[in-house]
């Protein structure tokens, strides 16, 4: 049973035509227009940080089960991926998402990454589910579907099929074929709901354990366990004043930022991917950059940030600090003032009897 929809959107009816009469009346419109409608705001929110119950992928099922809703729904091809889909017709998914969820400009470019990548991803992966299984999906006609079957016995097709079953099991850096344990829950909601249960997002490392790691601990991805053991090791290195090795008792705990920097530094993979982090990786990175580069500049901004966090509390403690100095002194000038002006009326000469002038005799 799919997700339900996220309240306040129109979704998209079995028959391939939008559920309402507003959503209707938007293929006449920009998307610029779109963008600008007074309704949009109305709709489901979208945000990176979640703020004020929003919602976003990979971690909200439901937005998942929108855009698989979406492209099921006006699926009118022979189809077999995201790059034989029509421009025309990606423009329309994309125009439906659009109507039924609202987001910040500054995300703009974010959401439409991560929107094409939830809808290419899940596109191939229930299409293949389909093929091993033989089973015609019913948002394909039967004559697409005859279409794709014969495809898929053709000599090209069955090559590439058989490459690609052999890279899915390959082991191409000797260190064992890749496993994990978060199947089905997604890395990036494994991620938020570790954040939400101590109030502090996790570190790569931490992230990685969790997600491939059995109950006892031991690790069931060799590449992992060597990722995570060289990072913790990096990272505590760099965490001490002098950046030497020392004993476990005189180090402290590597911050997130130093896990973070570390794991990336070994973690790259060839494709521009992070080994081990799965769709994490994808929650806030910026579309025009790589993956490892774009997590690389956030976390160097986020150490800058926690850099001059740490200097303005100690400008703060130190101008506290004057305050309290300051204080003190004046407390210091105010009484040694007033002794001072004991001592004057001490030392003031007193007026004698004989001083004093006569009183005028009436």
């Amino acid at each position: 049973m799919s997700p339900p929809m996220p309240p306040g959107a129109t979704g998209v009816a079995s028959n391939g035509q939008a559920s309402s009469s507003r959503s209707n009346s938007y293929p006449q419109m920009s998307l610029n227009a779109m963008f600008n409608a007074p309704a949009r705001i109305s709709q489901p929110h979208l945000h990176p940080d979640k703020l004020n119950g929003a919602l976003w992928f990979s971690i909200d099922p439901s937005v998942g089960a929108f855009i698989r809703a979406t492209w099921q729904g006006y699926y009118m091809g022979p189809w077999k991926s995201w790059r034989s889909v029509s421009d025309e017709r990606r423009d329309s998914w994309w125009q439906t998402f659009v109507q039924n969820f609202y987001w910040e400009p500054q995300f703009n470019d974010l959401v439409y990454a991560l929107w094409k990548k939830e809808t290419w991803t899940s596109i191939g992966e229930r299409i293949s589910t389909k093929k091993r299984k033989n089973k015609q999906p019913k948002y394909i006609n039967e004559k697409d579907w005859t279409t794709l079957m014969e495809y898929w016995t053709t000599e090209p097709a069955k090559k590439k099929s058989k490459k690609a079953a052999k890279s899915r099991k390959s082991d191409t850096v000797g260190k064992g074929v890749h496993k994990q344990n978060a199947r089905p829950v997604g890395f990036a909601r494994i991620e938020y709901n570790m954040t939400t249960e101590t109030g502090e997002l996790p570190s790569y490392t931490d992230l990685v354990r969790k997600t491939y790691t059995n109950k006892d601990g031991t690790f069931v991805d060799y590449r992992a366990e060597e990722l995570v053991t060289k990072a913790e090791m990096e990272a505590t290195q760099l965490s001490n004043t002098d950046g030497s090795p020392q004993s476990p008792s005189a180090t402290s705990a590597p911050s997130r930022v130093l896990l973070n920097q570390a794991y990336l530094k070994n973690a790259k993979g060839k494709r521009g991917h992070v080994y081990g982090v799965g769709s994490a990786q994808y929650r806030e990175h910026a579309p025009s950059a790589r993956v490892p580069a774009s997590l690389s500049r956030n976390l160097e901004l986020e150490l800058r940030v926690s850099g001059i966090e740490t200097n303005l509390q100690s400008v703060t403690a130190n101008v506290s600090s004057l305050k309290e100095d300051v204080a003190t002194i004046k407390e210091n000038v105010s009484t040694t003032m007033a002794a001072i002006n004991v001592l004057i009326q001490t030392l003031r000469p007193q007026a004698t009897p004989q001083q004093q002038v006569p009183s005028t005799q009436a």
